[in-house]
């Protein structure tokens, strides 16, 4: 029997991810990895850390080298968005109307970044979401212009940390009352935010950004909800992502947030699997989306093993992300509850070095780790092993 065609969909993570698995269990049939972008694959965390910062030489952000898809005997098409579907003739449409057939397709398209209808038509304000995002700030940072970041998420906060390490001005704007307090919890978020204005960035909590326009002398002029302003020479837009599921859904496909899949990458269509950031997994909370880069990779692994019929190892995904900030380096596992207590276990806040545990129906859901890898590792296996 002729092995299947397998058709990957995307160019990140999970797309690279799982034609790399799909070869190390064994695959000989054909494999076709369809990017949207027109760079080789590449890794994103390093995109608000030291590639921005300019630590990183191109080939350092490389997922795999080019040469390595010949290798692996993968056909990698790049500026080939897939925008259609159709499930009944197993074939795919591309932007360009190119039609391709598949045996197995797995959709690791992954997810955009949000944009926020004021910065319409503004070309100094935009999101660090692909490489061009990150180059392009990157040369305002060396000039050591002024900063804005809107958003002080994850991806905002590590931009105020590369653009004070070059010694821009930066403030960042967060509508929440502290930065990353719906990820953390207030204490942490609290510490945090005093870490930051420590090393001089300005913090504008609570408000959002009503209007934007060109500021006296160049850059952009940023109006808030508050009644004040902010001048930038670049403005970095941090608000979250969004997945792209209409065509999705128009090839019958279950879509809630993302694409719905189980634990194993399975959707409701036969030969369609889903992987990545694209993918949505129904628990007792709702669809809850991947999320992180080691979260995007199991799935991968997972996705390649339904892809050829294969019994997959156990999960191993618990939560785990990580955020470098300056020399404050930190790791969680788990989740965070709405109405988790906070309890610093190892260490303390003011040292700059802790474990803390989050606690939820009576049970430890989550542990967070600053500059204290040893300690996280402790803590991570016991609450894996008693979840």
């Amino acid at each position: 029997m002729t092995a299947p065609r397998v058709v990957v969909a995307g160019g990140g993570l999970a797309a690279v991810r799982t034609v790399q698995a799909l070869r190390d269990l064994g695959h000989g049939g054909e494999v076709v990895m369809l990017s949207a972008e027109s760079e080789l694959p590449y890794d994103r965390p390093p995109l608000s850390k030291d590639h921005l910062l300019g630590n990183l030489s191109p080939e350092s952000l490389l997922l795999l080298p080019g040469s390595d898809y010949a290798k692996l005997g993968i056909e990698l098409r790049l500026d080939s968005e897939v925008v259609a579907l159709d499930a009944g003739t197993h074939t795919v449409t591309l932007a360009d109307g190119t039609a391709l057939p598949y045996d197995r397709l797995v959709v690791a398209t992954g997810a955009r970044a949000r944009t926020l209808p004021v910065f319409a038509g503004r070309p100094r304000a935009s999101p660090l979401r692909t490489a061009h995002d990150s180059r392009r700030l990157a040369a305002v940072i060396a000039s050591g212009g002024p900063v804005a970041v809107v958003g002080g998420g994850f991806i905002g906060l590590e931009v105020a940390a590369a653009a004070r390490t070059r010694g821009c001005a930066v403030t960042v704007i967060e509508a929440q009352a502290a930065p990353l307090i719906g990820a953390v919890g207030p204490e942490v978020a609290a510490w945090l935010r005093e870490e930051h204005e420590d090393r001089k960035v300005a913090f504008r909590c609570g408000t959002t950004v009503t209007g934007a326009g060109d500021a006296p002398g160049g850059g952009e002029r940023l109006a808030l909800a508050d009644g004040s302003t902010v001048d930038a020479d670049a403005v970095v837009v941090g608000v979250g992502v969004a997945r792209d599921t209409g065509w999705l859904a128009a090839a019958g496909l279950v879509v809630e947030g993302g694409l719905v899949c189980d634990v194993d990458g399975r959707t409701n269509l036969p030969d369609v699997f889903g992987a990545g950031d694209v993918v949505c997994r129904r628990t007792a909370r709702g669809a809850v989306p991947i999320g992180h880069w080691t979260a995007a990779g199991d799935s991968a692994l997972r996705a390649a093993y339904a892809v050829l019929g294969l019994d997959p190892p156990p999960p191993t995904d618990d939560g785990f992300f990580w955020s470098d900030q300056y020399d404050l380096h930190l790791r969680f596992t788990g989740r965070f509850e709405a109405d988790a207590e906070f309890a610093v276990v190892e260490g303390g806040l003011d040292a700059g070095s802790f474990v803390a545990h989050y606690r939820s129906a009576g049970r430890t859901t989550g542990v967070l780790a600053v500059n204290n890898p040893r300690g996280f590792l402790r803590h991570r296996i016991a609450v894996r092993d008693h979840s």
